[in-house]
């Protein structure tokens, strides 16, 4: 299958960032702080993020297995990406509204380039389904969602409490 490889180390990475997550807040949270709560929708999003990174890095090899035709198979993950990212958007616009006294002055100003390249990451998936089929548009969704979760991880890292940067 074209990107077997790459899927397969993008979902041994995503496992290993969902796993190294829970380490980290398991061990942060030691001191018994109550977490806020745009912290836990930090984590919420970046464990969404890693399992997506997971699952869309293995779609295609369910349709391998079923010898499903390549190009069917990258139309039907792009759509199925698509239909992924739709309740995702609606819940981290509705995340972010409800906690956005809470949201650093950095993050809502990346906020629209974060936004812009989602939208053309959704519109590269809706030309997959319609004309292209093939794997490298379907290769950015989950190269989307892992690059935003190792940046989620990141933030978890070198983030205090307060939100402040060290």
């Amino acid at each position: 299958m074209e990107g077997a490889d790459i899927l397969q180390t993008i979902a041994e990475v995503a496992i290993a960032l969902t796993g190294f997550t829970g380490i980290v807040v398991a061990l942060g949270n030691r001191g018994g702080v109550p977490v806020s709560g745009f912290a836990l929708v930090r984590f919420r999003i970046l464990l969404a993020a890693s399992l997506a990174a997971l699952a869309f890095s293995l779609i295609p090899f369910f349709w391998y297995y079923l010898d499903i035709p390549a190009s069917t198979s990258w139309a039907v993950s792009s759509g199925l990406a698509l239909v992924f990212m739709v309740p995702i958007v609606v819940y981290d616009v509705r995340a972010f509204r409800e906690h956005a006294d809470q949201i650093p002055v950095f993050e809502r100003r990346a906020a629209p380039a974060i936004a812009i390249l989602g939208a053309s990451l959704w519109l590269a998936q809706v030309a997959n389904v319609l004309h292209f089929r093939s794997f490298g548009p379907y290769l950015a969704v989950p190269l989307w969602f892992l690059g935003f979760s190792a940046l989620s991880f990141a933030r978890l890292l070198f983030t205090r409490q307060g939100g402040e940067h060290p």
